[in-house]
């Protein structure tokens, strides 16, 4: 149980980290700009509509980012 509890807690701070990565500004949203450029770094060349997507589809609360202070 504990072992369990021990997980949870590696993997909450491993997304937490992650998110951070895409978070450049550090505001607690990944906004549609932020997301193109890391993605670009990481040699993916995205159009708008596939970031628009990508945003929509992990955007819980519909104001066009990606809130993860709440994760």
């Amino acid at each position: 149980m504990m072992s369990k509890k021990l997980q949870e807690s590696d993997s909450e701070t491993e997304l937490h980290e992650a998110f951070r990565v895409f978070d450049k500004n550090g505001d607690g949203f990944i906004s549609p700009g932020e997301l193109r450029q890391v993605m670009t770094n990481l040699g993916e060349k995205l159009s708008d509509e596939e970031v628009e997507d990508m945003i929509k589809e992990a955007d819980l609360d519909g104001d066009g980012l990606v809130n993860y202070k709440g994760v």
